[in-house]
Formats: structure tokens, C-alpha cells, sequence
């Protein structure tokens, strides 16, 4: 079988729906599949390449910086091209907000290519759900979309798309990057920290995954733990709104702020911690959460989209109400000083993520594939 996965979000980039097209491509040529990956290029990117038997083709035009979308109609007639001289089986979009992915939908509906597109997003306002009603034309013409929770399902189903068309396949973990068996001293020695309570995040520093929160609640649970330390990983728009906040509550001694990180770091930076913490309002999965758990890190995170799905409130992880800076610190003190709490938080976390491997999401979206093969073969035998 023969896939282009086309997206503009890939390695290197940071970030869920990157994660999820790397992690992804990898486990599909493994199980057998050929595999072109098809993106835009990066500055000092070269155009073709491949890693560990993916094959990347990235297509010269332009890109909007932040956040990176191809916007150059020239750009979607060399990505349309190369799909039209390519014979694939099958395409998927990688996300439903990648404009490279829209318009590839677009294009092998247009001309009979069985094609599939994911969506990573849960957003509940009604008004919010209005306004991108539009993008619903790309997810109307996809043969079947990929949602990778229930509450993705449903947002999707409210965007336009038909129930019919829409299968839940969870994001997985790298169980060999994020496991217990890190050294946790790495980090903490590179760092400075010795003991101290560690909490870390690992996130695009972007409004929407509510970077400030968790810096409203550190100041909260400094004055309980007044050795606290916050670590976070990421980049994005809000990098120096952070940082202004930081220093405006005077608290630049108690927090780290390393950018982004390879995911080998981002392993080691988690089995450090002592609590992870996830400040987003809304989390489609929370594929970070599921990386820290791997690790045996206690979670902490707001009760809303898909989260609840994989963890529960006091068995693998502690929920709070989405947006509540008191509550997340609550939470986080809790762990920092309920050592047995965070020991079995931990170890039921570890067997939660042991069910979520890349192998099994790329199986299922084999399945997902052959399903659609099998409905174009069955229409076409009619004509």
C-alpha cells in the first residue's frame, strides 16, 4: 500500500499534530506501508529526503511563519502534481487546520483518491463552531476522518462531518523514549536543581494551551512550597508575554523557561519532575499527559475535552475545572506532598499509557485505510 501523508506540520516541528505525523509515519513503514510524507519546506530543509525508511517531499512556496501554513497557490499545485504522478492508494491530511491538508482532501475527492484527514481539535463555543463551519467543504469530501477522541469525534460531527465517516483512533506513546527507566539526575544536574519539588509543562507557548495559568498558579503554590520549581519546554507567541509575567511576580528564580526541546529532552525533563502539569482549558488527548505518564510522572490537568477519556480524577491523574488557577496549584501541592498519592497516581498512569502505542494507532489506521479501499473498490465495480 502506497500513502502520502500530507500536512504542514512535520519533524522538526514542535507540537501534538507534528508528534502525531512523525510518530505516525514511522509505525506505518514499519508495518509495511510505503510511505511519502509531503510538507512544505523549512529554511535549510533540503526538498527530498528520508528517515528511517520514510520518505519526505517537501514542496517549495509560501509559508506563513506563525503558525506555519503554506498559503501559496503555486505551492498546492506542485503539492496536487506530485500527488497526481504519484499513484498512492491513499492520502490523508494530517489535521484539519493544515491548509496543505485541506486542499490535498479537496483535490483527491476532485479526482477519485481515496482520501482520509485527522482531526487533533475540540473546541466547545457554539460561536466558535459557526465561524469554522466553512472548513467543514474539506472534511465533507474526505472519505473518512480520523478523530483521535471522542470529543474530537464530536467536534468534528458539529464542523459538518457525517458520523458515518468518523472513527476514533487514540494517539499512541514512544515507549521506548518515555519509560521509568531514564535517569532522573540527568536533567536536575543540567539544570542546577537539586531536590526541590519539580513541576515541568511541555507545550506550544500559545494562548490557547493557557501558558499563564500555570505561572498564576506557581505563585499560589509557592507559598506553600516556597522551594517549588516550574520548568517549562515549548515555544510560541506567548514566550514573551511569559516572560514579562514571570517578572513581574518576581518569580524568575523559581522558573525555567528552555524553549523547544528534542523529544529525547523532553523524556528526560519528564522523568526529573515530581508533577507534570498541563494548563490548557481544553485538550483534544493531551498526548503530553500520556508522555509524562509513560515516565511514571503524576499528571495534573483540567477535566474537559478528551482528557477525561484516558484519565480519571484520583486514579492516573488529578482533573480541575478547566481555567482554575486555585485549583491546578491545590492539585499540584497535593502531589508535592503526598508522596503515596503521586507513587500510585504514577503507577496506575504507567499502566494507562502502556494501552496507548503508535503501533496499535497505525494498525487501526491500516483498517481505516482498507475500508475505504474497499467502499471506492465496491462503487467503482457498479459503474
Amino acid at each position: 500500500m502506497r500513502v502520502a501523508l500530507v500536512g504542514d506540520e512535520y519533524y522538526p516541528d514542535i507540537g501534538g499534530a507534528a508528534r502525531y505525523a512523525f510518530e505516525l509515519s514511522l509505525q506505518l513503514v514499519k508495518l509495511g506501508v510505503e510511505v511519502v510524507v509531503i510538507t512544505h519546506v523549512h529554511p535549510g530543509q533540503p526538498e527530498e529526503e528520508e528517515i528511517a525508511g520514510v520518505k519526505i517531499k517537501r514542496v517549495k512556496g509560501l509559508v506563513l511563519s506563525d503558525p506555519h501554513r503554506a498559503v501559496s497557490p503555486l505551492l498546492f499545485r506542485r503539492c496536487h502534481k506530485y500527488i497526481q504522478d504519484g499513484k498512492f492508494d491513499v492520502v490523508q491530511g494530517l489535521d484539519i487546520y493544515s491548509s496543505m491538508s485541506q486542499m490535498v482532501i479537496l483535490f483527491a475527492h476532485r479526482h477519485r483518491i481515496p482520501c482520509v484527514i485527522t482531526c487533533h481539535t475540540v473546541i466547545e463555543s457554539p460561536f466558535s463552531i459557526f465561524l469554522q463551519r466553512p472548513m467543514g467543504l474539506a472534511l465533507s469530501r474526505s472519505d473518512r476522518l480520523i478523530a483521535v477522541s471522542q470529543a474530537a469525534a464530536r467536534f468534528s460531527h458539529l464542523l459538518g462531518c457525517p458520523e458515518k465517516r468518523i472513527t476514533v483512533v487514540p494517539n499512541g506513546v514512544d515507549l521506548s523514549c518515555f519509560n521509568g527507566n531514564i535517569d532522573a539526575s540527568l536533567m536536575r544536574e543540567e539544570l542546577g536543581i537539586g531536590d526541590e519539588p519539580l513541576v515541568v509543562t511541555a507545550s506550544r507557548l500559545i494562548k490557547r494551551k493557557s501558558p499563564g495559568l500555570l505561572i498564576s498558579a506557581l505563585v499560589r503554590v509557592l507559598k506553600v512550597v516556597p522551594d517549588a520549581k516550574l520548568v517549562i519546554a515549548g515555544s510560541g507567541r506567548e514566550k514573551d508575554n511569559l516572560s514579562r509575567q514571570i517578572k513581574g511576580l518576581n518569580i524568575t528564580n523559581s522558573v525555567f523557561m528552555l524553549g523547544g526541546l528534542a523529544k529525547e529532552k523532553v523524556a528526560q525533563l519528564m522523568a526529573a519532575a515530581d508533577v507534570f502539569a498541563l494548563p490548557s482549558k481544553m485538550e483534544s488527548f493531551g498526548l503530553a499527559l500520556l508522555e509524562a505518564s509513560a515516565a511514571g510522572v503524576p499528571v495534573v490537568c483540567s477535566n474537559a475535552g478528551g482528557v477525561p477519556e484516558v484519565f480519571q480524577d484520583g486514579f492516573n491523574a488529578l482533573l480541575y475545572p478547566p481555567g482554575d488557577d486555585n485549583a491546578m496549584a491545590k492539585a499540584i501541592i497535593c502531589l508535592i506532598q503526598d508522596k503515596e498519592l503521586a507513587k500510585t497516581i504514577g503507577a496506575n498512569a504507567v499502566e494507562t499509557a502502556s494501552r496507548f502505542t503508535w503501533e496499535t494507532a497505525a494498525k487501526q489506521t491500516i483498517r481505516v485505510y482498507e475500508e475505504v479501499l474497499q467502499k471506492k473498490a465496491s462503487s467503482r465495480s457498479h459503474y
